[in-house]
């Protein structure tokens, strides 16, 4: 068994191990602290890198339900070339898994050099890092030690925002709904024998990954693109489904390979629906990842998983476990490679 498959088996404790953190007082008083800034504060910037921004983008999405409107910028971007944007009354909220990324790092020492100190929210699965130190207000995620591509950190990492957007909302997630999903993962980890084959059919010998998806279901798109090019060396991209439309569609034809990852309880479920008709129709391959396979008409080249979640609000978790098996294994038995095994760089990005 890979380092990397261990660690994907692993994230049923990583989900109860933070939800019990943020039911203590600790973890209460940091929610609180932040949703205090965020009501408060007439700018909010949301910063990170690789899978810690890809979840900027769903805490966006988040905010957005509740009149918050975010900036949400890639912190290499934001380190050159936005940074003046940041002034005293800004809230910043910086994401990194390790807490040491080199840009988003140096957006906070960046901006304490030039004399501005705005209020500094950091989501962090180390809370002793460079930015866990710097923070007024610390969030953790409780996932354990994780060395290879993302898996136990981005997903606590989506359920922290998640617990953050009910807060704003008022209310406190209920210890059942963490007991519940972190059944239904497991579940989903433990029929991987069943499943693995039809997703590794589906897949195939494709030389490129289409990953689709929309709202803050991107976040778990966008890291499984990027997963699929660190784990598998293989070309990927994420893109919203509405935006596919407007060319790429065009790329759509024999050998083309499409991952969808939607909620049936999604406000655009019929969008992507006409969508995957559309790529069917045009010989291409749909993976579909979604919470129910009820009522999934059954057609050539389709293949469909199911990845049960308690709501369409945490389906970005679920949908990603099943895509997170898929590439372990489709890296080993396909592509010949060992998951998870950094050749050309290292997991935490120390340099620019």
């Amino acid at each position: 068994m890979t380092q990397f498959l261990q660690e994907i088996l692993q994230q049923p404790e990583a989900i109860s191990a933070t939800a019990d953190y943020y039911a203590s007082v600790e973890g209460r008083y940091a929610l609180w602290s932040l949703v205090e800034q965020l009501r408060s504060k007439r700018r909010v910037v949301a910063t990170g890198m690789g899978s810690s921004y890809f979840l900027a983008g769903a805490l966006g999405s988040f905010l957005a339900r509740h009149g918050i409107a975010v900036a949400v910028i890639n912190a290499g971007e934001l380190l050159h070339y936005e940074i003046d944007a940041i002034d005293n009354d800004t809230l910043v909220v910086a994401i990194s898994q390790s807490g040491e990324s080199y840009e988003t790092a140096n957006v906070v020492a960046q901006l304490r050099q030039r004399g501005v100190i705005p209020r500094l929210a950091v989501i962090t699965n180390e809370p002793r890092s460079t930015l866990g130190r710097a923070a007024d207000i610390l969030l953790p995620t409780v996932a354990g030690v994780e060395e290879k591509t993302s898996t136990k950190t981005f997903i606590t990492g989506f359920q922290v925002l998640y617990i953050i957007e009910r807060q704003l909302a008022g209310e406190t997630v209920p210890s059942s709904v963490w007991t519940e999903l972190s059944a239904q993962i497991a579940a989903t980890l433990n029929q991987r024998d069943k499943v693995l084959p039809y997703m590794l059919r589906a897949l195939g010998d494709a030389s490129y990954l289409q990953f689709v998806a929309r709202g803050a279901l991107m976040a778990s798109a966008s890291q499984s693109a990027l997963m699929a090019m660190e784990a598998s060396h293989t070309p990927a991209q994420a893109m919203a489904g509405g935006e596919f439309r407007h060319g790429p569609l065009e790329m759509v034809g024999p050998g083309f390979v499409a991952v969808v990852l939607a909620s049936s309880r999604s406000v655009t479920w019929s969008q992507t629906e006409r969508l995957i008709a559309d790529v069917l129709k045009f010989g291409g391959r749909v993976l579909l990842i979604t919470d129910s396979k009820d009522d999934i008409a059954t057609a050539d080249r389709l293949t469909v998983v199911a990845a049960p979640a308690p709501s369409a609000e945490l389906f970005p978790i679920s949908s990603i476990i099943p895509v997170q098996l898929a590439i372990e294994a489709w890296a080993r038995e396909t592509k010949g490679i060992e998951p998870g095994i950094f050749t050309h760089g290292a997991k935490v990005t120390a340099i620019e």
